[in-house]
């Protein structure tokens, strides 16, 4: 009989738990030893051949660094969102790193929502928001992950995000 191993997969996004995220790539020997998620999450446990387990143990590094990587934006845009107001020039720079990693259209939603007051009394600071939110919406669709996507698909969900942030900051 041959040998089984199980890897825990997730969706690295905004909305991921931390708990699902931290098993992200973790491959055990029985699919029991996986927690339920807190949250509701979907993630999936799938099972893996002993003799890929190689390749596996290297896509799993990967995907940690992919669900460090969530951990991480998600911190520095909370703190840029902590900061509006206060001292803008951190705040957009925090903002800017998390872009980097990546983007979302909510939680874009929710800074305007949040720092309304803010932003209604700076119209400057609105703008640089807007370029750098809509900047990096349409930097992210070149990122290899959205290749994969069927191009009329990619560039729809691009222009629909852009005009949101767009929306939002006007």
């Amino acid at each position: 009989m041959a040998r089984v191993y199980y890897q825990f997969y997730t969706n690295v996004v905004y909305r991921t738990c931390p708990e699902c995220l931290a098993h992200h790539g973790r491959i055990e020997k029985d699919p029991r030893a996986f927690p339920a998620c807190p949250e509701g999450c979907e993630y999936k446990i799938l099972e893996i051949p002993h003799k890929e387990l190689n390749h596996y143990r290297d896509q799993a590094v990967r995907m940690q660094e992919a669900a460090q990587a969530e951990l991480s934006r998600r911190a520095l845009f909370e703190q840029g969102l902590a900061l509006l107001g206060n001292d803008n020039e951190q705040a957009i720079d925090l903002l800017t790193q998390s872009t980097r990693i990546d983007v979302y259209v909510p939680e874009v939603e929710r800074l305007v929502g949040e720092k309304a007051d803010v932003l209604g009394a700076d119209g400057e600071l609105k703008a640089r928001l807007r370029q750098l939110f809509a900047r990096a919406y349409f930097v992210k669709f070149g990122w290899p992950r959205y290749e994969r996507l069927p191009e009329r698909m990619r560039l729809a969900r691009e222009k629909a995000g852009i005009a949101r942030i767009k929306e939002l900051l006007q």
